[in-house]
């Protein structure tokens, strides 16, 4: 009787660390449940705000070869006056290499030469080249073209990733599944029905989480990532027991000490 009572504790204690092939299934399975493959064409792209500490790449030109140079020139001199690191590069046939701009931390205000100062925070990329164009439009001849650039679109992964870390984007356009796998995709335990968002935005934080075995995310608002959000991929509970090395250690020493037990009582009994 003592013996079959030990052999249950340790069948017990057995099966008690066994998974389902359908619940591992639900778990590690991106996109499982819930995918409606009539509604992927129907997603609608929000575009990002500009916010304070963007380091934008502004350049503005135009098609009048005269223009430009004119309007480089002052561009130029006005930058290297004020210490903007140099002016909006403008060449002729609509080129512009460019300069960065970084929106104020405090103020949220870019300092353009020979435009001016312009409130960015809050604004769209769209926003602020329409106020561009209409504030160049007194210098240039023909209508100015503007190109504007995000430089430091960054997105932190922090938790069950193959690589946590910050990684820069030159595109504003980063879904979450390719910033994923930027970093090597989930690590082996990760939860990926209980993947946390923290972004921060018109100077409020919010926290959102994310379940990646269902397709409906695919529609959701979070499929695109803004800039500076922070993405914490938790452990699932069972990955947070398996390395606590207390418990382990526990199972360890019982299990050993019901072998022992169990071949000391078919020793005896034996040799009855």
């Amino acid at each position: 009787m003592l013996r079959l009572f030990l052999a249950g504790i340790l069948s017990a204690s057995l099966f008690a660390s066994c998974v389902s092939p359908e619940k591992l299934r639900k778990e590690n399975v991106y996109f499982n449940e819930g995918l409606d493959t009539l509604k992927l064409s129907q997603y609608q792209l929000v575009e990002p705000i500009i916010q304070k500490g963007d380091l934008l790449q502004i350049s503005i030109s135009s098609r009048s070869s005269s223009s430009n140079q004119l309007f480089s020139q002052n561009y130029s001199a006005v930058a290297s006056a004020d210490g903007a690191g140099g002016g909006t590069g403008a060449s002729g046939g609509g080129g512009g290499t460019g300069n960065n701009y970084l929106v104020d931390i405090v103020s949220g205000d870019i300092k353009l030469p020979l435009l001016g100062v312009i409130h960015a925070d809050s604004m769209t990329k769209t926003a602020l080249e329409k106020e561009i164009i209409q504030r160049a439009s007194a210098y240039l001849k023909e209508d100015p073209i503007v190109n504007i650039r995000y430089q430091n679109f960054r997105v932190t992964f922090l938790g069950e990733v193959a690589t946590p870390g910050s990684k820069l984007f030159e595109s504003e356009r980063v879904s979450f599944l390719q910033a994923l796998g930027d970093v090597g995709g989930v690590a082996k335990g990760a939860d990926l029905k209980n993947i946390l968002i923290i972004r921060e935005q018109n100077g409020k934080r919010t926290m959102q989480t994310v379940d990646l075995t269902r397709g409906d995310f695919l529609n959701s608002p979070n499929y695109y990532l803004h800039q500076n959000d922070v993405v914490y991929v938790r452990p699932t509970t069972r990955l947070l027991k398996s390395t606590d090395q207390s418990t382990q250690k526990t199972y360890q020493f019982v299990s050993m000490g019901i072998i022992v037990l169990n071949f000391i009582i078919t020793f005896f009994t034996a040799i009855k």
